[in-house]
């Protein structure tokens, strides 16, 4: 099959949100990155986000079918989220495979040759940000984009999955607070220390509109937190230093997941109906698998994040 068999079709907004939503809920939690994504409060109509098929608004999908969402005028952070319905096949045959790297070399050329001119930040970038890819979707952009030498990053991670039902009714093992901590959202004025100790890309403007809880020590300082991101994972989990070993990271993303499953970030736009979170794990972090583990989380499948230089194609 080849890429020009394989058409990409634009969605309204307004229809989108709703049918893509409708297409994705059987999927879960497969679908979780990007059924939160297309239902995030932050795809204001200003930003002139993409939301695609391969299939027109006016049909029905076919047994193979790929969904996009991206907003491009991100710029560094991450832009551009993919379903595929071959996703949830555990071994995919050589057809299959096939198939979706024609599925994923057309949203390549479909992104580059669709301008917004009314975008913030357009022109943009000829590189492409894809975020939280499945480990079949991955292949397939790697095997497109490297016969162009077009993919010059590339991270790998586990991708726990975590059912937020569980926090709720699992009271029982919710930990007690230590003494000298209170519980609050992240204050404004102390967004820095968030920005600086993370890894990956935030901008304070997205992460005042991100669910999130902090930890606060005596004197009203921020110690530890978490964030729930645009497509419904941990966007942050931390912990200062000086105050680890006491189990503060788990304690937030209890508080964080319960608070999302009995809607406590309404007013941010976020209602959790998913029912699940994810979160991206290097192998090998200890720290981070451990809470994972004691909140009822365990691996998926491996998550990659990666660009793809559409310059060269």
């Amino acid at each position: 099959m080849s890429e020009n068999r394989v058409q990409f079709f634009l969605h309204p907004q307004e229809t989108a949100i709703t049918s893509f939503s409708a297409l994705l809920f059987p999927h879960l939690p497969h679908s979780n990155p990007l059924y939160n994504r297309v239902r995030s409060p932050q795809n204001l109509p200003a930003r002139h986000c993409i939301f695609a098929a391969t299939f027109p608004p006016s049909a029905n999908p076919p047994g193979t079918f790929t969904i996009l969402f991206a907003d491009r005028s991100r710029h560094l952070e991450s832009q551009i989220w993919v379903f595929n319905s071959l996703i949830t096949v555990p071994v995919l045959s050589t057809a299959q495979k096939n198939a979706l790297n024609a599925h994923m070399e057309a949203s390549i050329h479909f992104l580059k040759n669709t301008p917004i001119h009314e975008a913030p930040g357009w022109p943009f970038s000829p590189m492409l940000r894809y975020a939280c890819l499945h480990e079949h979707i991955t292949s397939a952009l790697i095997t497109v984009g490297e016969a162009k030498d077009a993919v010059p990053y590339i991270t790998r991670w586990n991708l726990w999955i975590v059912s937020t039902s569980g926090i709720t009714t699992g009271s029982k093992e919710r930990r007690v607070l230590p003494e000298g901590y209170t519980v609050a959202r992240v204050p404004e004025d102390q967004l820095e220390i968030v920005i600086s100790t993370s890894t990956i890309p935030r901008q304070a403007s997205t992460l005042r509109l991100l669910p999130n809880v902090g930890l606060m020590d005596e004197e009203g300082r921020l110690v530890a937190w978490g964030y729930i991101g645009v497509d419904g994972s941990f966007a942050t989990l931390y912990v200062l230093p000086a105050h680890r070993g006491k189990g503060l990271a788990s304690l937030v993303a209890i508080e964080l997941l319960g608070c999302l499953e009995k809607g406590g970030f309404q007013d941010l736009g976020f209602d959790g109906s998913s029912g699940w979170i994810h979160s991206d794990v290097k192998v090998g972090n200890t720290a981070s698998e451990g809470v994972m583990k004691s909140i009822g989380g365990s691996i998926g499948w491996e998550s990659s994040y990666l660009r793809i230089d559409s310059d060269k194609f």
